[in-house]
């Protein structure tokens, strides 16, 4: 008995020793995992400044810097922006996501512990430290789901992904670097809460779902796609007959919160007002359905039919708000990620920005778009029937929407098709089990001969899941790249790293060269006119007031731009008298091309109201080349070319760029100085004669 029992012990013993020691491995795999995806993601966001520097990009991340360099050098945001949108300006804590600048502050805060003591560089390098933080959720949310093996692939997935790594890299001091790691927090969270069958979990997972949903809502207006996507998936649940309270609080509590937020604790949220903003009724109709829904199940008269009393509640609500029109109208970005096919107004500028143009799905996922496209097929046909994995994937079919409606919007879906890629791989892994069995079982009998299984045999056995496992899931992950497109004809493919390698970062050399004029020889209240493209520009490298810049948020100020650069001199002169300029500033290679029809003209001719038809609609751009181009550009079949035609010689805009390279003379401004780069003209600033 006692050598019995002995054995016994020994042998638990054993196993417990074994578990522990799995355990152990199980934890050093996650966190290497974690550790070398997030610095293999960190190492290709930084390969920009080993050949351009430390620098931003020219453009959005200007504005950012400096709001953020205001607070911390005065401990609070500016209610006003001297530099921008003269004379009225604007107020950025009402306009621009406050909470941006608050983690860029805190953290400037903190590494300058460590000795990083200059702000611009510190901001330089946030997006490539901070935008990998995203493996961390995502990890953690492929385990939950399906485990280890799914989680290290969805891990390396979203590391080197085109999509997610070319809004983020060095020098993209921009929203998504935070928004999209708490985003993605939040989805964790809300579906730990789904699958948490303590109450006391679910309330305290929901509660972290929401803080980190709110805390994106302060950052980027991308956070609409969870809110509006939670009360949407809400809906949907109540359809099929299978919300419960855990779904509800999971779903419900992170868009309240939100709620609750915009009514003043972001005054970025309460400036819009998104408590009744277009995209907030789904929200409030779907937290009155769920809530109708979960009470009517303690009212015996309602509850056979409750389903159908909560949906016309929910119904009844959006229709109050519709009818009556209680909802701030859909801003037109706005209007155009929902609605891509959408025809804005006439002249409008939405359509000419580029970030606004239809998404380039495929051309940013590339080959990532083979292992997620099998897993979200074997989610929606295996595991739809389960909440929380039913919400991943109406999640990644909404995200994939978005990152096809809008060219800016593909790293919001990035992650949602690493998790796809992880739960194919799962998938592959549950194929190969049949087969690494028969390889263990051969293994044990070899053993009981003393002998033992050949690596050549092992690999032979199992040369199925493993040729599987190389084709649609490995090389497609590791060769993740971007596809360029040259005229609509030629294309390259690039790697990511590679991609990241040459992504320009910082001013030209014509432009900085103009710039550091501008700082020295002209007075700080001095204003400058350009095409607001350039306002960011000027603002940050010489100080300079302007009148337009990257925020478009005065398009009728856009439109007395474009007329004055698309009309005759005197137009410009009316405006520059008007606004009390001295300056006005072209950037002659982007805005005429080069004389021969292309260029930023075009957007301008456009907002100026000079054509009938869109350049930027596919159904209107062939009446838009052989009516509207016509007025400007004319084709010579001899040479081949688009020449100009008097009346686009007679622009503001052209007259200037020809002045510049030494044609042509100005009747009331005159060149003051040419920015040039590798000795060509690229920037040439006039200014009014006699002003």
């Amino acid at each position: 008995m006692f050598y019995k029992g002995t054995s016994a012990h020994l042998r638990w013993n054993t196993l417990a020793d074994e578990g522990r020691i799995r355990g152990l491995i199980g934890i050093i795999t996650d966190i290497l995992t974690l550790i070398l995806s997030y610095s293999l993601g960190v190492f290709i966001r930084i390969l920009p400044t080993f050949k351009y520097g430390a620098n931003l990009t020219a453009d959005d991340p200007l504005l950012h810097y400096r709001i953020t360099d205001y607070l911390v050098k005065r401990g609070h945001l500016p209610s006003y922006d001297p530099l921008a949108w003269h004379p009225w300006s604007y107020n950025p804590t009402e306009v621009l996501p406050v909470l941006h600048y608050y983690t860029g502050a805190a953290i400037y805060k903190l590494v300058s512990l460590f000795g990083f003591n200059d702000l611009y560089t510190v901001v330089v390098y946030i997006p490539a430290f901070f935008a990998p933080l995203i493996v961390i959720p995502l990890y953690l949310t492929a385990k939950e789901l399906w485990g280890r093996g799914a989680a290290i692939i969805s891990a390396f997935s979203i590391s080197l992904s085109w999509a997610y790594l070319s809004r983020s890299l060095a020098g993209w001091y921009r929203h998504e670097q935070f928004a999209i790691p708490l985003l993605m927090a939040s989805l964790y969270f809300t579906l730990k809460a789904m699958r948490s069958d303590e109450d006391w979990k679910v309330i305290i997972y929901s509660g972290l779902s929401g803080a980190f949903l709110v805390y994106a809502s302060g950052i980027w207006a991308g956070f609409r796609a969870l809110y509006d996507g939670y009360a949407l998936i809400l809906f949907v649940l109540l359809l099929l007959g299978r919300l419960n309270w855990r779904s509800a609080l999971a779903l419900g509590i992170p868009p309240l919160y939100v709620l609750i937020a915009s009514f003043g604790a972001l005054p970025n949220l309460a400036y819009r007002k998104l408590y009744i903003s277009f995209e907030s009724t789904l929200v409030w109709a779907s937290l009155l359905a769920a809530l109708v829904y979960l009470l009517s199940e303690r009212i015996p008269k309602v509850m056979e039919r409750r389903r159908e009393v909560s949906i016309i509640a929910g119904v009844a609500l959006l229709a109050i708000f519709l009818g009556l029109g209680i909802y701030q109208p859909l801003t037109g970005r706005l209007m155009r990620v929902l609605f891509p096919s959408v025809k804005l107004p006439q002249g409008n500028v939405v359509e000419t920005v580029a970030e606004h143009g239809a998404g380039e799905s495929f051309e940013s996922f590339t080959t990532l778009l083979i292992p997620a496209s099998l897993g979200l097929f074997f989610l929606i046909i295996e595991r739809w029937k389960r909440n929380e994995e039913l919400t991943l994937t109406l999640m990644t079919l909404i995200s994939l929407y978005f990152a096809v409606s809008i060219v800016r919007l593909p790293p919001l879906a990035a992650p949602f098709l690493a998790l796809c890629a992880g739960y194919f791989t799962q998938r592959l892994l549950i194929f190969s089990e049949p087969y690494v069995k028969k390889v263990r079982a051969l293994e044990r009998s070899k053993e009981r001969r003393g002998a033992s299984l050949p690596l050549k045999r092992k690999i032979y056995m199992l040369r199925v899941p493993i040729i599987l496992m190389l084709i649609l899931v490995i090389l497609p992950i590791a060769f993740q790249g971007h596809i360029r497109e040259y005229g609509g004809e030629f294309y390259s493919y690039y790697l990511s790293y590679e991609e990241a390698m040459n992504y320009p970062l910082g001013f030209s050399e014509g432009w900085v060269d103009a710039l550091n004029w501008l700082k020295d020889n002209t007075k700080p209240d001095e204003i400058a006119i350009s095409w607001w493209d350039y306002g960011y520009w000027m603002q940050f490298g010489s100080g300079k007031v302007t009148i337009a810049d990257g925020l478009t948020i005065n398009s009728s100020q856009i439109a007395l731009i474009a007329k004055g650069f698309m009309g005759p001199e005197e137009r410009m002169l009316d405006l520059v008298s008007r606004m009390n300029a001295s300056y006005v500033v072209v950037d002659v290679p982007a805005e005429v091309g080069n004389f021969q029809g292309g260029g930023k003209w075009i957007a301008i001719a456009w907002i100026a109201g000079e054509f009938q038809y869109s350049p930027y609609r596919p159904d209107e751009s062939s009446k838009w080349l052989t009516q509207d181009l016509r007025k400007f550009f004319y084709y010579d079949s001899m040479s081949g070319r688009y020449i100009p035609t008097d009346y686009a010689l007679n622009t503001t805009l052209y007259k200037m760029a020809l002045a510049s390279i030494g044609f042509g003379e100005m009747n009331y401004f005159e060149l003051v100085h040419v920015g040039k780069n590798q000795g060509y003209v690229e920037v040439a600033i006039f200014k009014v004669k006699g002003g």
